[in-house]
């Protein structure tokens, strides 16, 4: 039986002088394949070649990178750009880069924006599919305003059906059924899509 290159699945042939087996498992390879990977193709083995590194990001450098303006460009030559627009932001740091965050100063809590308040600064416009769906099978539950950002008509509904041992869960449902006939923009006045 001929064996197979794990590399380029090609048979190897034995009386070809070009073949190499593993050092590390002892698998067959075609010495130009095992040269081109830059070891052994078969996971696990200690002749593989080393991944590259993981990058990790921290919510200084989101937060960093989120926070630069773009840079304003020009339509046409002729239209002028006051000379205040026109001097570029410093770019964010390279993420894998090896320079240091720049240094923080006061406490963390207050210039390390939180995940959440990431997130909320998200204009994105909602799908008003989404909040249809949500409001005829969750409704009960104001998922729907959750995902429109009315916070406290979703936890009043949900508080209505929880505290009322899901009795009130029929009043909370027609509820959401007016909502989603009504409602058209959420809750920071963007049309629905």
């Amino acid at each position: 039986m001929t064996a197979i290159c794990p590399y380029c699945r090609g048979e190897i042939d034995p009386a070809d002088g070009g073949n190499i087996d593993c050092p590390g498992c002892g698998t067959p390879h075609h010495q130009d394949c095992f040269a081109e990977n830059g070891g052994c193709t078969v996971f696990g083995c200690a002749q593989a070649p080393v991944d590259d590194p993981k990058i990790s990001v921290s919510n200084t450098e989101i937060a960093t990178s989120l926070s630069v303006a773009p840079t304003p460009m020009t339509l046409a030559a002729s239209v002028p750009v006051p000379a205040a627009e026109t001097t570029p932001a410093a770019p964010p740091p390279f993420v894998g880069s090896n320079t240091p965050p720049p240094p923080v100063t006061g406490s963390v809590s207050s210039s390390e924006p939180s995940l959440a308040e990431l997130y909320a600064s998200d204009n994105r416009p909602r799908s008003r599919v989404n909040f249809v769906l949500l409001g005829v099978f969750f409704g009960i539950f104001g998922v729907h305003n959750f995902y429109a950002g009315y916070v406290r008509k979703g936890v009043g509904q949900l508080f209505l059906t929880i505290l009322t041992c899901f009795y009130g869960a029929i009043v909370s449902w027609i509820w959401a059924l007016i909502e989603i006939c009504l409602v058209n923009k959420d809750n920071d006045g963007v049309q629905f899509t």
